[in-house]
């Protein structure tokens, strides 16, 4: 499979959710992250080709974390061999510079 991402996405040591602001539901858990993508990982389908603004808590030190929000286009999902879970990609469309620096020094840091 051709990788076709502009940025290299860092992997997720911890449990940190990403939160629907429309509904304020938990829609996945955070597989990685880069400056311009996101992968969930999720028990159920997420729909593809709509766009969800999401709030992520992202661990700027060991004892602290900042959350962020950011717009996202669902481009890709892919279901697990047994079934169970399904994950999906993301294209960050809509974010601040501000919380676009917060990823950066997130991803410099793993």
């Amino acid at each position: 499979m051709t990788n076709n991402r502009a940025n290299s996405r860092t992997p997720i040591d911890a449990k940190i959710d990403a939160i629907d602001l429309d509904n304020r539901e938990t829609i996945g858990g955070l597989v990685n992250i880069s400056a311009g993508g996101l992968m969930l990982v999720s028990e159920s389908s997420i729909e593809l080709n709509k766009l969800y603004r999401f709030e992520i808590q992202l661990p700027t030190t060991d004892t602290e974390q900042t959350t962020i929000e950011l717009g996202a286009d669902s481009l890709w999902t892919n279901q697990s061999d047994n079934g169970e879970y399904f994950w999906t990609g993301f294209q960050i469309i809509d974010i601040s510079d501000a919380n676009q620096e917060i990823i950066q020094q997130f991803t410099d840091g793993q």
